[in-house]
């Protein structure tokens, strides 16, 4: 089997998914970051963590006041990956 194109012929073809991509791995990676260092974010995953959802959903709600460009990030990353695939 012949490969047709490598990763270059792909971001050749469609940038603004690749970019859409880049934002929403970079706002996956913060929520992770947030998970794992102290205050809402550690407070979150302990309490999802030991089956207090309650708990859980109160500290995830602080999440896109804290931080707004990672939640918009998200949201034009996806935006524009649909918007490339149409």
């Amino acid at each position: 089997m012949r490969r047709r194109g490598g990763p270059g012929d792909v971001v050749a073809r469609r940038p603004l998914s690749l970019v859409g991509v880049l934002f929403v791995v970079a706002a996956i990676a913060h929520v992770w970051w947030w998970t794992v260092t102290p205050g809402p974010g550690r407070t979150f995953s302990t309490a999802l963590g030991s089956g207090q959802y309650v708990a859980a959903a109160s500290a995830l709600a602080t999440y896109p006041t804290a931080h707004p460009a990672y939640v918009a990030a998200a949201i034009v990353g996806v935006a524009l990956v649909v918007r490339d695939a149409t």
